[in-house]
């Protein structure tokens, strides 16, 4: 089923002219690179894997399979142990959970192969190289925003409801620990709330639901990604609640957190850049012999209101 699949993706990432060159007639090595994707459930993903196979493009030396874990890290694992066996050049990986990952990252390290991860972090560092946002800096971003929300450091004062994310994965740990490290030096904010949204739109619009039947008031919803906030803001609009309820989400991507803010269904959102195109160019500096002049990249991050939100759109 995985060889299946592997055959499938390989052939819609557009691997004809110089990927179909194995003897490098062309004069240029070919790479073979692997992606493992934990889902594509949710937008950002999408767009994740719709500027990593622009980015593969503009390479013809590169043969880049794509696949789709599905958010099972069995799956994931399986597929990892697939392109081990098929020996290819470099792997990416944006993990599902950090734990059940390890080991196979480790795998494919010692076989030889390179491997870049993307996003979500394992618990290891021996791998080749990572990129991914400062997660628990745009933790923090989200919490100093809360506070200026709520009435400025020192006199902040409100209710915060909190939607994690997958919380066995490393971003939601730390978009809750970044968070919590801020909005907690202010004494008269209360944060309720902390269930696993699992990064899911339904998932987080069902918890709001129950917490308004509990919570006379919400100042602030606090999602770690944006379909969560605007999940939870459709459930205060189904309850009539939405006007008294600030929605902040994280990702930015323009059809989706950037559009939802321009609206005013949310409040603010934070950028999260995919990572997928400087992991490309990482692994390919690999293969090609040269010398990271970082293994750890940082992806900038922005806060958007109302105010600045044009200038993401575009």
């Amino acid at each position: 089923m995985i060889l299946a699949a592997i055959g499938l993706m390989a052939a819609g990432c557009g691997d004809g002219g110089a990927n179909s060159d194995p003897a490098g007639t062309t004069g240029k090595k070919q790479f073979e690179i692997g992606f493992s994707q934990c889902t594509v459930t949710e937008p950002w993903r999408v767009l994740f894997n719709d500027k990593l196979r622009t980015a593969a493009a503009a390479h013809p030396e590169v043969k880049l399979t794509i696949l789709n874990a599905n958010d099972r890290t069995e799956e994931q694992v399986a597929q990892m142990k697939t392109f081990i066996r098929r020996k290819v050049d470099a792997i990416l990986i944006s993990p599902k959970e950090s734990a059940g990952l390890t080991r196979v990252v480790k795998e494919a390290t010692k076989a030889g192969i390179p491997v870049v991860v993307l996003d979500r972090d394992v618990h290891w560092d021996g791998y080749a190289a990572f990129v991914g946002g400062d997660n628990m800096e745009i933790g923090r971003a989200a919490g100093r925003h809360a506070v200026k929300v709520l009435g400025g450091a020192g006199k902040a004062r409100g209710i915060i409801y909190e939607i994690c994310g997958g919380l066995a994965s490393t971003p939601a740990q730390q978009r809750r620990d970044g968070f919590h490290e801020v909005v907690g030096k202010e004494s008269d904010i209360q944060i309720h709330g902390g269930l696993d949204g699992d990064w899911k739109k339904d998932k987080a619009h069902n918890i709001l639901q129950d917490a308004l039947k509990t919570l006379n008031h919400i100042d602030i919803v606090y999602a770690h990604n944006d379909p969560m906030a605007h999940g939870a803001f459709l459930a205060a609009r189904a309850a009539g609640r939405e006007k008294e309820i600030k929605f902040f989400g994280i990702d930015g991507i323009p059809d989706e957190g950037c559009t939802w803010v321009k609206k005013g269904d949310l409040t603010a959102t934070f950028l999260y850049p995919t990572p997928g195109e400087k992991g490309l160019e990482l692994a390919l500096k690999i293969l090609k012999g040269e010398k990271l002049e970082m293994r750890r990249i940082t992806l900038e991050t922005a806060t958007v209101t109302g105010e600045n939100v044009d200038r993401f759109l575009k």
